[in-house]
């Protein structure tokens, strides 16, 4: 099998020191952050409560504060906001598709997309203000076997790399088919895929390449699949049966042809965000894939996060799970859910700031924290002076 050297575009070496090893820093004081609404996931609400950020990350939530913690800790309050987890994109490669695959050659599953971030692009910079607090940066498309995505984090300064390894990006969508190398067609591509995963399982010996595919079957990294017709989707759902792996899909714009078995394989969706002049059948997707048991969340334009979870609300997928597409879902797609999508004690303090229901679109965006850092919008006035806490230890206002 052809090998080709790792791209390094941007000087990884050097990039992971400053992204990955920064200097180290003296504890910083607890921040207690209160709202009238927590959301803490989708099925876990707060009402006039609070949490404890510490080292960037959530502490102690609601009525588990120790008292002590809570009367030391510099005070946030927003008042009638609702606070909820950011917003988590699985897949992305943030505008630059073609520094993230190789021309030469379509099968190259050990390559990591972190190797050509670069941490102050300028489509970082632009996140925050959307909501978005994480980001799966993923291999391109145009490869059948592109390499590993790894997740990212934009800040108010610079973007910095969360976990460089989180899952193997494949494609069977046609941007993987080139007339001027292999695979020229669909059926290539699957064969191609489907001998490479069948040399991981049999064969003594593999390289660093074929051992990616041993970990997908294995189960310890997700597979992250690019199809969209109803040939494309089966396909893949034909190869993850074969090789017992559950597939993540990114695209499935015709997954409705394909419901049941996308259910029966343990498939996951991750659709493109939506567009109000869309058609209706995309439109109503959402509701489809809920109904059916499958999970799915939203990538795309970013600016449209928020306006695809309403548009799917409107045509019939329910509150809760709209929510969860932009937040929980794509953490657990990712492998990630300890980490992101949530603000469970341990879970990294990333979280939107709304006045009202983030949902709606007349709601008032009003700060994006990431890392336990206002990186969009300002923090409320009397979190800068020396106010007295007036949180209870059960996390009620008094």
């Amino acid at each position: 099998m052809m090998r080709i050297p790792r791209r390094s575009p941007l000087l990884p070496g050097a990039l992971l020191v400053c992204v990955l090893l920064p200097g180290a820093q003296a504890a910083a004081q607890d921040v207690l952050v209160q709202a009238h609404r927590l959301v803490l996931a989708p099925d876990s609400v707060l009402t006039d409560s609070a949490i404890l950020v510490r080292d960037g990350k959530v502490a102690y939530v609601g009525a588990d504060i120790p008292a002590e913690a809570r009367s030391a800790a510099r005070r946030v309050d927003y008042g009638d906001a609702t606070i909820t987890p950011g917003f988590v994109v699985a897949t992305s490669t943030l505008g630059r598709d073609a520094d993230f695959g190789e021309t030469a050659v379509a099968f190259t599953p050990d390559l990591r997309a972190i190797e050509a971030f670069d941490p102050w692009q300028d489509e970082l910079k632009l996140l925050p203000a959307l909501g978005v607090t994480a980001i799966g940066l993923a291999p391109s498309a145009r490869n059948v076997a592109g390499g590993i995505g790894g997740l990212v984090k934009p800040g108010a300064a610079q973007g910095r790399i969360a976990e460089p390894e989180a899952f193997v990006g494949f494609s069977l969508a046609a941007d993987a088919r080139n007339p001027e190398r292999m695979p020229t067609s669909l059926m290539g591509a699957k064969e191609m895929l489907r001998e490479a995963f069948d040399t991981a399982k049999t064969g003594v010996e593999i390289g660093p390449d074929l051992a990616v595919l041993r970990q997908v079957m294995a189960g310890t990294r997700r597979a992250v699949v690019h199809a969209d017709t109803y040939a494309e989707l089966n396909a893949a759902l034909e190869l993850s049966q074969q090789f017992g792996f559950q597939p993540v899909l990114v695209g499935a714009r015709e997954a409705a042809k394909v419901l049941p078995r996308l259910a029966t394989v343990g498939a996951a969706v991750v659709l493109d965000t939506l567009d109000p002049e869309g058609r209706l059948a995309t439109l109503r997707l959402p509701a489809q894939l809920a109904e059916a048991g499958v999970p799915f969340c939203f990538a795309g334009r970013s600016d449209r996060l928020r306006l695809s979870a309403a548009l799917a609300v409107r045509n019939g997928l329910d509150r809760r799970t709209a929510l969860a597409a932009l937040t929980r879902t794509p953490a657990q797609l990712l492998g990630l859910q300890d980490r992101v999508g949530a603000l469970r004690q341990g879970c990294a303090a990333d979280f939107v700031v709304h006045h009202g229901d983030l949902l709606d679109l007349g709601a008032r965006h009003v700060a994006t924290w990431i890392d336990g850092r206002c990186v969009f919008g300002d923090e409320p006035q009397q979190a800068r002076t020396a106010t007295p806490n007036t949180t209870s230890a059960a996390g009620d206002r008094r």
